[in-house]
């Protein structure tokens, strides 16, 4: 009931004027009361006051003036009581009683003018309650009067005073009057009774002009109902309706409402033509805004499908290149056990020249050694055959590493160009593209660090394969000496039985192929040295393949957070078309 009186303006209005009119009776009502009991009390003491006046100007005031010097209850006493009390009865009075005054002593009651032997007679020298004010008018030669009085002995009553004077227009005392209070409340309510009628008749005029009000009150905020609905239709985005309602509904006054109506009129006509436009514009701006989002949805798809594809690549290459690791390491085992073996060639040479030429006497052992050489030198020729093969086989690595890694810089580049792409397209999505903007140039950092380690991978390969080939040269020169060799050593086999006198130019020749052997010796070291360092460059390129793999996943993970954010923006793209459907224009 409460919220009900809270939303309804008219309400509120009937209940204040409603109880400021009941307030506005109420309040005339009671001073029209106060007024009746003032007026009553006064006529009733002007009554008494004169009946006093009269009746004291008809007696012989000096038979009062000798009461008052002896005042006893004498003949004379009761000869003036029974005056008084048969005045009291003529004029229908409560009391009627005669007061001493004197100054600066108590008024005393002297002769109270009821029947002998009734109970409610006042005794002789009785002390009254006779107001000072009256006491001092009446003192001044003044009549007085009393409010309503209240005593608990002879009840509730009005007193009227007149002065009595002596023949020397003295102040010996006065006459006093007591009309009982009910004749007083028998009079208010009388006139009271009388005057209802004019108080209904101003309660219906009340109640006239309070309907009166209320009829204008109402008539003139009828106009705030097509405001407020407007307001509300404005408010629920339906601003044609809520036009077209202030249009169909007008308001002609040129008060107040009247020009919140104009306000509101102008307000709705001006907020329609601004929001039209700016629903007109957006509008195109989301068409664009949706084309452009689903175009960079499906570049940032793209992206992360040749990211995952560079993400598988680089794995096989990381497993190739730890697989060439490997292979490098065991053939610097084998370079190494294959210098062993030349080193052992080199001193069995040595030991042979020596033989030759303190021993001719032991050809045929000599022989027997030079045999022995010729089928070691068959192993040796063989073993430089097969270490040609393996230099011309790491050759060939050397340059399938330089294809993946051709591959690899090519997906390096497209990566930077889809990731400028990425940024072109973040800036057209303004402020919802931020996030992306941040993204795609982690991205193209990550695509140019792709491309330098490639560059250092490449850089390193080419000295990798320069070193090869100079591997394999050194390898082919040491292998036609190592056929020359064998072709002497038979030759010397088969001729050692033949020619003896030749033996010291065997010796030469065997002295020759020492000296040979010497120098493949240091060929041989420098080879595994080369083997050596290819197992380390094969391990760092093993390294920084590993790092390009853990790069390529750090960005394909940051391609699919560039999908996850174009496929939202798709959303709030689409959710802001609904928006503007709302909006009624």
């Amino acid at each position: 009931m409460i919220a009900w009186f809270r939303t309804r303006l008219i309400a509120r209005i009937l209940i204040v004027l409603t109880t400021v009119v009941l307030l506005i009776i109420a309040g005339n009502s009671v001073i029209q009361l106060l007024n009746t009991k003032s007026a009553v009390q006064e006529a009733i003491s002007n009554y008494n006051m004169d009946i006093a006046e009269n009746y004291v100007t008809q007696i012989d005031v000096n038979q009062y003036a000798e009461f008052v010097k002896d005042p006893q209850e004498n003949e004379l006493y009761w000869e003036l009581r029974d005056q008084l009390d048969r005045f009291r009865l003529s004029i229908g009075a409560f009391y009627v009683y005669f007061v001493q005054i004197q100054i600066d002593q108590p008024p005393l009651l002297l002769i109270d003018g009821r029947p002998k032997g009734d109970p409610l007679a006042s005794p002789l020298n009785e002390e009254t309650d006779m107001p000072q004010e009256a006491v001092d008018l009446v003192l001044s030669g003044d009549r007085a009067s009393s409010d309503l009085i209240e005593n608990p002995e002879y009840g509730d009553y009005i007193s009227a005073f007149v002065p009595v004077k002596d023949a020397a227009g003295n102040v010996i005392g006065a006459m006093g009057i007591d009309t009982d209070a009910s004749v007083f409340s028998n009079l208010t309510e009388e006139v009271i009774r009388k005057s209802l009628p004019l108080y209904a008749i101003v309660l219906v005029f009340a109640l006239a002009a309070l309907a009166l009000i209320l009829w204008f009150v109402s008539r003139a905020l009828r106009p705030l109902q097509t405001i407020t609905g407007s307001a509300n239709l404005m408010a629920g985005g339906e601003l044609a309706a809520a036009h077209t309602l202030l249009v169909q509904q007008p308001v002609k006054s040129k008060d107040e409402i009247g020009t919140a109506y104009a306000a509101m009129m102008q307000m709705s006509m001006h907020l329609n033509d601004r929001v039209r436009g700016i629903v007109q514009r957006v509008s195109v701006t989301s068409d664009t805004l949706v084309a452009s989002s689903t175009e960079f949805q499906d570049h940032a798809s793209e992206m992360l499908k040749m990211s995952e594809t560079v993400s598988r690549s680089i794995k096989h290459i990381y497993d190739g290149a730890y697989a060439q690791t490997q292979s490098a390491q065991d053939n610097a085992m084998a370079m190494e056990e294959m210098a062993q073996g030349i080193i052992r060639i080199s001193v069995s040479s040595s030991a042979v020249s020596e033989a030759a030429i303190q021993a001719l006497a032991k050809a045929e052992s000599g022989k027997s050694a030079i045999h022995h050489m010729n089928e070691q030198m068959r192993g040796i020729s063989e073993s430089a055959g097969h270490t040609l093969t393996m230099a011309h086989q790491l050759k060939g690595y050397t340059g399938q590493i330089e294809g993946a890694l051709s591959s690899i810089r090519d997906f390096a580049d497209q990566t930077k160009l889809l990731a400028l792409n990425a940024s072109i397209e973040a800036a057209r999505a303004g402020e919802h593209g931020r996030g992306f903007t941040i993204v795609a140039t982690e991205v193209r950092k990550l695509a140019e660090g792709s491309a330098s380690s490639v560059e250092q991978i490449t850089a390193l390969l080419v000295h990798v394969a320069r070193e090869s080939a100079r591997i394999s040269d050194q390898m082919d020169a040491a292998a036609r000496e190592i056929r020359e060799g064998t072709q002497l050593s038979d030759e010397a086999e088969s001729a050692f039985t033949q020619a003896v006198t030749s033996f010291r130019l065997v010796t030469d020749q065997i002295m020759e192929v020492s000296a040979t052997v010497e120098e493949l010796t240091a060929g041989s070291e420098e080879v595994a040295a080369t083997v050596s360092s290819m197992a380390g460059i094969a391990s760092e390129v093993s390294g920084q393949t590993q790092s390009i793999q853990e790069l390529t996943s750090i960005q394909l993970q940051k391609m699919k957070q560039i999908q996850e954010g174009s496929e939202a923006l798709s959303d709030r793209t689409a959710e802001m078309r609904e928006a503007l459907q709302q909006v009624k224009v």
